[in-house]
């Protein structure tokens, strides 16, 4: 029987589609499998690679069979779902699919995390999602107010500041019901506003004993948010071959449209990961405002280069190319140690 050279799993919670194929790409067997028949039938084989789609579960089932000597692909998912006929989809399919992407050098795995990695992106993860909510009880609060004609000012702390006032209006008298419905909200957004003041103290604190990220918070524009889900999300910056491919997995290069000599630049493409690209911009975004209201000439190159952005694009042009610098300097202290040092311009 020919040797096996790639075992392709579709992930589940608890039946799992499972194929094997030799050196050449072909079939030699596929079964469908429980849980706890999966860690029997990977733990027999010789070791080999094990290719997996990047979904829920897939760093934890990556970790125990890396353990048992097996070499690890994680698929990024729009590169397995390319491969599947949507008509046509079943675990068999998946699995087929995955074979494939694994096969395509051109399609780069996602790095497995170790726990206390995924741990540390589990708690910017935790914290979006408090400020999500955050925001959606701040909206709520603003339009039950305003249907009985209290519009209040802009700004996140207004309504907690507010509270005892907001309270006893008298547009609000003798609306008990009303009434409870507001404590419950300004309760629900006390608690929220501590949650995430909590989450911050912890990522400060973490970007201050971290080597990575407090050698990245050197860079300007980078603070202990991006510096410490960069350090989380990104454990191996060697996977990239340059700062230029780590900007462009982060999805902040200009689309294309080209053929022949025509060459059209379109939108960045906005792939790979969403939360670091969208905090890459918020910090590009404040370090230009930082620069543009400065009445004194920088000095570091960076800072000189990113003010001649504002001179010669728009806004959001210029916030977006500075955001991919900094990407590919966060990728070169990370693959190369070291901290920010100004240049000269």
């Amino acid at each position: 029987m020919s040797e096996i050279s790639l075992v392709s799993i579709d992930l589940a919670k608890r039946v799992f589609q499972v194929e094997a194929v030799d050196a050449a790409g072909k079939r030699l067997w596929e079964r469908r499998v429980t849980r706890e028949e999966l860690v029997k039938l990977i733990g027999g084989l010789a070791p080999t690679v094990i290719a997996m789609e990047a979904c829920a579960s897939a760093h934890h089932w990556g970790r125990l069979f890396a353990a048992m000597g097996h070499e690890i692909r994680l698929l990024p998912p729009p590169a397995v779902a390319r491969l599947v006929d949507r008509r046509k989809k079943n675990d068999r399919n998946d699995t087929r699919a995955i074979r494939k992407a694994a096969s395509d050098e051109d399609v780069r795995p996602v790095p497995l995390k170790d726990a206390e990695s995924q741990a540390e992106q589990f708690e910017h993860r935790v914290r979006e999602q408090w400020i999500h909510h955050r925001t959606a009880t701040i909206n709520q609060l603003r339009a039950m107010l305003a249907e009985f004609g209290i519009v209040l000012p802009r700004g996140a702390g207004v309504l907690l500041k507010r509270r005892a006032g907001l309270l006893a209006e008298p547009r609000l008298a003798g609306m008990a019901r009303l009434r409870r419905l507001l404590e419950a909200q300004f309760d629900l957004l006390e608690r929220l506003d501590e949650m995430v003041a909590e989450a911050d103290r912890r990522l400060r604190a973490l970007a201050r004993t971290a080597p990575t990220p407090r050698r990245l918070t050197s860079i300007p524009g980078v603070g202990p948010v991006i510096s410490t889900a960069m350090a989380a999300a990104v454990p191996d910056a060697g996977a990239f071959a340059n700062g230029r491919a780590f900007a462009a997995s982060l999805g902040l290069v200009p689309s294309q449209h080209s053929s022949g000599q025509t060459v059209r630049l379109g939108p960045i493409t906005k792939r790979g990961s969403r939360y670091l690209r969208t905090n890459l911009v918020h910090g590009a975004r404040s370090l230009l405002a930082r620069i543009k209201r400065s009445k004194t000439q920088p000095t570091d190159g960076l800072l000189v280069w990113a003010k001649g952005l504002l001179a010669r694009m728009h806004w959001n042009n210029a916030v977006v190319a500075l955001a991919n610098k900094l990407a590919r300097i966060v990728w070169a202290l990370m693959a190369n140690g070291g901290l920010y040092r100004p240049r000269p311009a």
